[in-house]
């Protein structure tokens, strides 16, 4: 993930969506924004944000070019929200990861298997974030990297309170600890394949890797 700028959380929740309409937000609407969003990434990885155009994210999602402007916009905006997509479900992951009380080494093991299965879920979506961050509009750029510097200070967090306890090398930053663990993880979308493994391999290896005992 990529630091600049600051934003407030609650932007992301209360800005509206581009082709969202009140009363219309329901699991069909969201599936099927996914799914550009999706199709739009993978367009944007192999292309680039510059070359990809809307008319092949149609193609390939097997939609009309006036479906994709109604689900989710035009290509700038559809850069946009693969962004706040990746925002979004890496923070309520976190948050989800976070949220009852634990050691330490519990608590940064959640955290790793709530990044990972964010990881899987947007493998392209994460990719493309983070090749074409700078294609993004300034307010967009700003809102989403605020989220990811409250993001990374919260790992950092943990990882300082596992270190107090032992869990962790004491004898090292947590600054470099935190992006160490955190840049282990990130990698994953390059090799990581759904079919020869599975989200919960990933994080009980990576957990493994950094001396974390089994939880509970």
């Amino acid at each position: 993930m990529i630091p600049e700028d600051t934003a407030r959380r609650d932007e992301t929740t209360t800005r509206k969506r581009p082709g969202r309409k009140p009363g219309k937000r329901n699991d069909d609407w969201e599936d099927k924004r996914r799914r550009i969003l999706d199709v739009a990434a993978d367009v944007f990885f192999v292309r680039g944000y510059d070359r990809g155009t809307t008319k092949e994210i149609a193609e390939r999602a097997g939609m009309s070019q006036p479906t994709i402007y109604h689900y989710v916009g035009s290509k700038e905006v559809l850069m946009s929200e693969i962004a706040r997509q990746v925002d979004r479900d890496f923070t309520r992951a976190l948050d989800d990861a976070l949220a009852a009380p634990a050691d330490p080494a519990t608590q940064l093991r959640r955290v790793i298997d709530a990044f990972v299965r964010s990881l899987a879920l947007n493998q392209r979506t994460f990719a493309v974030y983070w090749k074409e961050f700078r294609s993004l509009p300034a307010d967009v750029g700003r809102e989403v990297s605020g989220h990811e510097r409250d993001f990374v200070v919260r790992v950092e967090e943990v990882v300082s309170r596992a270190q107090e306890q032992g869990v962790l090398p004491a004898g090292h930053p947590t600054r470099i600890v935190s992006e160490g663990i955190l840049g282990m993880m990130s990698w994953m979308h390059w090799w990581y394949k759904p079919d020869e493994f599975n989200a919960g391999q990933v994080s009980a290896a990576f957990c493994d890797l950094i001396g974390l005992p089994a939880e509970g």
